[in-house]
Formats: C-alpha cells, structure tokens, sequence
C-alpha cells in the first residue's frame, strides 16, 4: 500500500515480528479482507520505511532481537505518536498489556492470535489510524500559527482561553479595551480563524500550548 501525506491518505498496515511464519499467516489474512500489510522483520527495517508523516496501523510483536516492540513504541512515541499499535506477543501478561495499552497502544492480543480478532484489531486500528493523524495533523498546524505570534498576543490569547472578557483581561495587563480589541483581531488574523471563539476551541480540543515566551 503506498504512503501518501495528509489527512486524505489511507493508512498503511505494518507487521513488525522476527517470526516469518506469522508474517506470512497475518500477510494471507489480511490479504482476505483486501490489506496488503508491508512486513518488516525487525523494528529497525520498519523505521527505515517509516517516518511519521502519513496515517499507520502497526501490528507489533514484543519481543524481537535488538530493538524490542516496546522499545519501537517508545520511539513511535516520540516522532509519531498517532500511529496505532496493535501488540501481539506469545509471552504476554497483564503487567505487560498494562503498560503497552497506558502508553498508547489499541490493543494487546496473545499468540496463537484468533484471526477474527485480529482482523477486528486490524480494522478499528486503521480507522483510530487515520483520524490520530488528522488530530495529529490539525494540532501541528494550530501550534504553528499559535507560536508566529507575539508575546503580548500569546498572553491576551491565553486570558482568552482562560474565559476573560477583553475587559478583564485590560484590567488584568493595564491597557484600553480597545487595545485587547485590537490584538483580538490580530490574533484571529494571523491564525486564519474563523473567530476567536473557534480558535479557543481548537486550542481546547486539541491541547495545543501557548507558551508564555
């Protein structure tokens, strides 16, 4: 299936194990229902073909030579943590599944796997995938407008968010209502928004940072 960026991309099945034979099975069955994965043997051929900017589904195995799955996560975790995960390991535990799903992951299944479950997985992770990605997509995009701005309107922009009214916040900063006024729709402009209202929204919705500096 091939890569391609934006939030209209399907998104890409991986299957990340050092066992050929499970590739093969999760290859054919996947196959059954129109997927064709792309298989990597180690997590390090994976991040050779990956690099966070498109849509993924990744069926992972825990344990692998070298880089383990929960090592890959860690990883993923850093540069693209939208990717949904989807954990196989024949030496799973609870303490194990715990920990992979609070870091993120969308489900955790044994080995001997059952395929309809997995098939399940498979399913749900591509569409979790691409709509991770498009909050992802869409929050990179707020913060980068949100940070062209000035100091004085990341700071008016936080007061808003807080629920002040331009009165309070000219109170608060010691300046006219006007003058709010004014860096409100500076802000609005600069961010492209359709209203500051929206904005906060976004801003909310997506947890995007003001930083105070």
């Amino acid at each position: 299936m091939s890569q391609l960026t934006g939030s209209a991309a399907d998104a890409a099945v991986y299957v990340v194990d050092d066992d050929p034979e499970l590739c093969e099975s999760v290859d054919w069955l996947l196959a059954s229902i129109g997927i064709k994965p792309i298989i990597c043997h180690s997590a390090d051929r994976f991040l050779e073909l990956y690099d966070g900017k498109s849509p993924a589904c990744v069926v992972l195995d825990v344990r692998m030579p070298k880089m383990s799955g929960t090592r890959l996560q860690e990883r993923l975790n850093e540069f693209a943590p939208h990717v949904a995960i989807i954990f196989v390991s024949a030496h799973g535990d609870i303490r194990m599944s715990v920990s992979t799903l609070q870091a993120g992951a969308l489900d955790f299944l044994e080995k001997p796997y059952d395929p309809q479950r997995l098939l399940d997985a498979v399913q749900a992770g591509v569409e979790a995938a691409k709509l991770r990605f498009e909050q992802s997509d869409a929050r990179q995009s707020i913060q980068a407008k949100v940070n062209s701005l000035t100091p004085r309107e990341r700071e008016i922009l936080a007061l808003v968010v807080e629920g002040l009214p331009s009165q309070n916040i000219a109170r608060r900063l010691g300046m006219s209502v006007k003058t709010v006024d004014v860096h409100r729709a500076r802000i609005k402009n600069k961010t492209d928004a359709d209203s500051i209202s929206t904005l906060v929204r976004d801003i909310l919705r997506y947890g995007v940072d003001i930083p105070n500096q």
